[in-house]
């Protein structure tokens, strides 16, 4: 296997200078002025540094075939942008899966955060440099392969947080949206459910020394923990799990986010490092050490001496493309409009279609909208020995997350991996999906909701608004279970 890191974080030409001052070089400028942060309004400016963003990856050569994992400290990542990555990897690996965290503290990649809700945020510039990023982390890794061992295990994460919150159960992690019979399956916590499972994967070096090479942590959780008045770039609590599992071990360590769906995350949790009193200011860079910290001491406790596997059989399915109706007049008006997309177009039976027009009813068919019937993505499976990846292009509901890692009966640990290949959205089981926001869109749109039939009982939170309609579970689940039966085929 072979490991990699390339530093994606974005310099403008006024702000490289904080980042030579920060981390003591200078880095070519690589972003234009200002940059835009991702993950809450528009027009938060980044105005400075904390700790550098990163493109981190292994290549794993193994019995049945080449993978690559990059995981991209960034809000997400479009599938487009994604292919050209893989074309510059060529042949050298069977499967490139390229992960975001989801870092609400870094550039906006994906276009909804710029100065003004009509203005995309993106830098075509930029993604050109992280695409070019992805390509030197898989060639710098495949150019590198040393013989490894692999181990995994999976942990829970209960007692990571406090519980003294009214929405916080005490596994590092809180459920900020309730849906519609949640209580019923989760009477206990009023309907909150988390994902509470820490999965490590740690390769090491094959020989009597067995140094350690990398380690994989994946857990699901926003890294937004410095909230919206944060203006310095930062990976959030990742940067400081991974800074302690790298002075524990060494290596290059790595964070992939899990099931983030139904904003799970950890602003409305409290944790202690007296085991009493609560880490204050939360919302604080203090708050994201300690949290950030905590997780890796997990992980290093459910990390033991023996030595992994040292032939893994590796094994990988995919679908793609898997075509999603689009149900979303807000992303078909933001498309239309240039904010989404940045090279993405819509599909109409199975071809690109491009076209834009105005479908809706009077007094709204001044509005634009994307025509094209589908978005197209893609999902995977695969094995590494005894852990398996379950590849989602999505923000994905817990709830699911349980069913996909029940299904998948031929490994012991389980990684989600989410936001991978893609970023489309949240993805909830359609018998719980909201539709009053899609329905009541042309009125949001035009500045009138009030004057939809169903005001005020409209739920355009992000988890409806930012989501491909009530089909995308049923077309994400029908292609993937297939996959992750492929590889419950596959034998150790």
């Amino acid at each position: 296997m072979g490991v990699c890191k390339q530093d994606i974080t974005p310099v403008s030409a006024s702000l490289a200078q904080a980042y030579e001052d920060t981390f003591g070089e200078a880095k070519t400028v690589n972003h234009t002025d200002p940059i835009f942060m991702a993950g809450f309004g528009n027009n938060r400016q980044a105005t400075g540094y904390h700790d550098r963003l990163w493109a981190r990856g292994v290549v794993i050569d193994g019995r049945g075939g080449r993978i690559a994992l990059v995981a991209l400290d960034l809000v997400g990542y479009f599938n487009n942008q994604i292919e050209i990555a893989r074309e510059m990897v060529g042949s050298d690996v069977d499967y490139l899966i390229v992960q975001s965290t989801h870092s609400h503290e870094g550039p906006d990649t994906l276009g909804i955060w710029g100065p003004d809700p009509l203005t995309t945020g993106v830098d075509a510039g930029y993604l050109d440099f992280v695409n070019d990023a992805i390509a030197d982390c898989v060639n710098d890794a495949t150019a590198n392969l040393r013989a490894a061992r692999v181990k995994s295990v999976t942990t829970s994460t209960a007692g990571l947080s406090t519980g003294m919150r009214s929405d916080d159960d005490g596994y590092g992690v809180a459920d900020q949206k309730v849906l519609a019979g949640d209580d019923i399956l989760s009477p206990d916590t009023n309907g909150r459910i988390v994902d509470p499972n820490l999965v490590v994967l740690q390769f090491t070096e094959r020989e009597a020394a067995k140094d350690v090479i990398a380690t994989i942590v994946n857990f699901g959780s926003h890294p937004e923990a410095l909230w919206s008045q944060n203006t310095l770039l930062t990976s959030d609590f990742p940067h400081f799990v991974r800074e302690r599992l790298e002075q524990e071990y060494g290596g290059t360590a790595i964070w992939v986010s899990g099931a983030l769906g139904v904003l799970q995350g950890p602003d409305r949790i409290d944790v202690t490092e007296d085991g009493v009193n609560p880490v204050l200011p939360r919302r604080s860079f203090q708050f994201a050490e300690v949290h950030g910290r905590q997780l890796a001491e997990r992980a290093i406790a459910a990390l033991d001496n023996r030595p992994g596997h040292p032939a893994p059989v590796v094994a990988f399915a995919r679908e793609n493309p898997v075509p999603v109706s689009l149900d979303n007049s807000f992303f078909r008006f933001f498309f239309a409009v240039g904010v989404l997309g940045q090279g993405r177009t819509l599909y109409t039976n199975g071809l690109p279609d491009a076209s834009v027009g105005f479908p809706l009813p009077p007094p709204f068919d001044v509005i634009p909208q994307s025509l094209g019937d589908d978005l197209q993505t893609e999902v995977g499976a695969a094995r590494v020995g005894d852990a398996g990846l379950i590849v989602v292009p999505t923000e994905l509901d817990p709830q699911i997350g349980a069913q996909y890692r029940a299904a998948m009966t031929g490994v012991r640990d389980k990684l989600i991996v989410g936001l991978g290949n893609d970023h489309i959205g949240y993805q909830v089981l359609e018998s719980k999906f909201d539709q009053s926001c899609m329905i009541c869109a042309p009125f949001v749109l035009a500045g009138v909701p009030q004057f939809c039939p169903l005001y005020p009982d409209i739920d355009c939170s992000t988890v409806f608004q930012n989501n491909v309609g009530p089909g995308l579970d049923p077309a994400i689940s029908g292609a993937l279970m297939p996959l992750i039966e492929q590889i419950n085929q596959t034998h150790p």
